[in-house]
């Protein structure tokens, strides 16, 4: 019955969290379309769609990315649900939408936190793989999108069709609230969906985290190691960085300052680290989040390529490091 509980308690702080944004996130953007301000960003969208042959709904997608990877995926979600997007159209979208964030975090979490921590050339390659990260999965997008999507010819344009008609007969002069109601009656049913299907996943992979049956994680930590021959220390900080980065960073550093390990040990031991972390958090943050709101089939898809991809540049810079970096 704890684990039950502890599980329902974490549950509905994801939730309180995470259904906050999206309902900012999902309502504000429908609010920003009824406004009729879509046509402000078509010179940035417009290119977007035809490097990756999407359709322009997923330029605005994108484009959404860039503030906000959940506004992002909602929006397109929201697309697909409006018959606007097929089915493989959504899943590069969303592989397409989580690229800005892998250049931003240069400055949310590189340089306040890897920068004074590990050092600047440690950082670097820290970098390197992010931005890596970012490069291959915006060219696994617009491959596939070249060459398996087909090219269709549609007159309509998202940045057109989204904003209000001027001429049209709902699009009258509206008072704030009326503009709200209708947000509200046009995104309603989405939301409840989304928030209804959040909630299943994530007590699901609670209850399994608190049971235990997820431990098998942790057994890995050590063949690892011991498989680039890293020190018994780095065990400590890679079990601390595979379920928060931050921690196990911090814990690296404090064994770099007292030499225990070597700048090499340590970012071999980090990279490594990160083919534990990345399906770890995948599991129990992502893929909540996708399946509710992309659905079961499609966020189970965007997850495991995003997560594909992820591992394959941290494999990259792995090989690099082994091979060329002398610390």
């Amino acid at each position: 019955m704890e684990i039950v509980l502890l599980s329902i308690e974490a549950t509905f702080s994801l939730i309180f969290r995470m259904g906050s944004v999206m309902f900012f996130s999902l309502f504000g953007i429908e609010l920003f379309m009824q406004m009729g301000l879509m046509k402000y960003l078509a010179p940035m969208g417009r290119p977007i769609a035809k490097l990756a042959n999407l359709p322009s709904e997923s330029a605005v997608s994108f484009l959404a990315a860039i503030g906000s990877m959940i506004a992002a995926h909602t929006m397109a979600a929201g697309f697909y649900a409006d018959q606007k997007l097929s089915g493989k159209e959504l899943v590069l979208t969303g592989v397409l939408n989580t690229v800005p964030f892998h250049f931003k975090e240069i400055l949310t979490f590189q340089l306040p936190i890897v920068l004074p921590l590990l050092g600047a050339e440690l950082c670097l390659i820290y970098i390197a793989a992010f931005w890596l990260t970012g490069l291959i999965k915006l060219f696994f997008v617009l491959v596939w999108g070249h060459f398996f999507l087909p090219r269709t010819l549609r007159s309509d344009d998202a940045f057109d069709t989204l904003a209000c008609d001027p001429d049209g007969p709902n699009c009258a002069p509206r008072s704030l609230l009326q503009l709200l109601k209708t947000t509200w009656n046009v995104r309603k049913k989405m939301y409840i969906r989304m928030i209804t299907l959040l909630a299943t996943i994530t007590l699901a992979i609670q209850i399994l985290m608190n049971s235990g049956l997820l431990k098998w994680f942790e057994t890995a930590i050590v063949p690892l190691t011991s498989a680039f021959n890293l020190p018994a220390a780095v065990v400590g900080p890679v079990s601390a960085y595979i379920f928060s980065p931050t921690v196990g960073i911090t814990y690296m550093s404090n064994l770099l300052n007292q030499n225990t390990v070597t700048a090499y040990q340590a970012i071999v031991a980090l990279m490594a680290g990160s083919l534990l972390m990345i399906p770890i958090t995948r599991l129990r943050r992502t893929l909540p989040r996708y399946t509710a709101i992309f659905g079961l089939k499609h966020g189970l898809i965007i997850g495991g390529l995003t997560t594909g991809l992820s591992l394959l540049s941290r494999i990259l810079i792995l090989a690099w490091v082994l091979l060329f970096y002398t610390g």
